[in-house]
């Protein structure tokens, strides 16, 4: 689980940023809008940073309604654990219950995702 926190609190960014989004792109409510430049008319490297910000965008879609909830706000839009915790109602012991599940479906999802759009 170390693996997918770090992609998306650290790794996410640099693959944002190598394709020219943001993390709001990401939101549910506009990942299905995200479009993909041609290959003649972008490098390898910008073309693999759109198909994985791709991916992360709709592995989060994918996910349960309060798993959605809890990703979209801690690593989208970089709220505190603490405050999300507040938000939903949840005591310390099952918010970080529900977080782990989040980000075992994330990466359940992520996987599909990935072989989809040809990344390995």
């Amino acid at each position: 689980m170390k693996e997918v926190k770090a992609y998306l609190k650290n790794d996410l960014n640099h693959y944002l940023a190598q394709c020219n989004r943001h993390r709001s792109d990401l939101l549910a409510d506009k990942v299905d809008h995200l479009t993909t430049l041609a290959k003649e008319r972008t490098t390898e490297g910008i073309a693999y940073a759109e198909n994985l910000t791709l991916a992360t965008g709709k592995a989060i879609q994918a996910c349960s309604d309060k798993s959605q909830t809890i990703l979209t706000k801690v690593y989208l839009q970089k709220e505190l654990n603490k405050q999300v915790m507040v938000e939903m109602g949840y005591g310390s012991t099952r918010y970080f219950e529900l977080k782990h599940i989040a980000l075992c479906e994330f990466a359940k999802n992520f996987e599909m995702y990935l072989k989809k759009y040809g990344i390995n």
